[in-house]
């Protein structure tokens, strides 16, 4: 952005979620005010440029019904950058979860009647449908992520994010292990860290609202927790709560032969 060119746009979407991503960019808008123009943010705005491209979009929640799919097709073809914000559209989140227990038709009738919803669709993160350039997870996000990842694309560069486990925030902190001191059913070893380890460090147990970490050794998790006395029903549906892959699901299920996906 050179001196007296126009200052780049930016748009702020939410499909199915708890807005809770479009708080935090909320709460940071006037960092980001003096180096971008709002072209669209719905949930703070009441005049807005739908029709218009822009430079980068953020996108918060996941795909659950055909409208969030049309308007995230449109959102695409329209941005320069796509930023899928939040566990929500990083992962899926507890939408998915759900959807992954139960058909989303099955769950909109026990909901609201009998009368089946041709409209319903399962849950899906943001990359199952069209290119996203950045994956900012966190539920929710992270205030500094947030404007790192704007600087960045400013400056046309796409961000490094690191996906290392929650464990390795603990250690910068000198936080004391609630996994092995505490014999907590810590999820730190297995989560991205971009939290700061915040449940940790106030003593908690980390419950992976992150998503999983970079090839996340989920066989030497369970085996930890198992040692622990822990059930892993238990354990494995808080990582699945928020939308961790399938594939995760299946490492474990060929480790531990009596985790079951019906009591996940």
């Amino acid at each position: 952005m050179t001196a007296g060119s126009p200052l780049p746009s930016i748009a702020v979407h939410g499909l199915t979620g708890c807005a809770g991503e479009l708080l935090v960019i909320l709460e940071n808008l006037e960092n980001l005010i003096p180096y971008v123009r709002v072209s669209s943010f719905p949930f703070a705005q009441s005049k807005n440029e739908d029709d218009r491209p822009v430079d980068i979009a953020f996108v918060e929640g996941s795909v659950s019904q055909p409208h969030d799919l049309e308007r995230l097709k449109k959102i695409r073809a329209q941005a320069r950058w796509l930023v899928g914000v939040g566990n929500c559209a990083v992962w899926g989140c507890v939408q998915r979860d759900g959807c992954r227990k139960e058909s989303a038709v099955a769950m909109f009738e026990k909901t609201y009647g009998d009368k089946s919803q041709d409209d319903v669709m399962p849950s899906t993160p943001l990359s199952d449908h069209v290119r996203v350039d950045v994956k900012l997870s966190g539920c929710p996000i992270n205030s500094t992520q947030l404007l790192a990842v704007t600087a960045s694309l400013l400056r046309d560069h796409l961000p490094y994010i690191t996906s290392k486990p929650v464990c390795l925030e603990c250690k910068l902190r000198e936080n004391a292990c609630v996994l092995i001191e505490n014999n907590l059913p810590c999820l730190g070893p297995i989560t991205a860290g971009g939290c700061g380890a915040l449940c940790p460090t106030f003593g908690a147990a980390c419950y992976g609202c992150w998503g999983p970490s970079e090839q996340p050794q989920m066989e030497a998790m369970s085996t930890i927790l198992q040692e622990k006395g822990y059930e892993m029903n238990e354990v494995m549906s808080r990582l699945f709560a928020f939308g961790a892959p399938d594939e995760l699901f299946e490492r474990v299920k060929r480790t531990i032969p009596q985790v079951s996906v019906d009591t996940i």
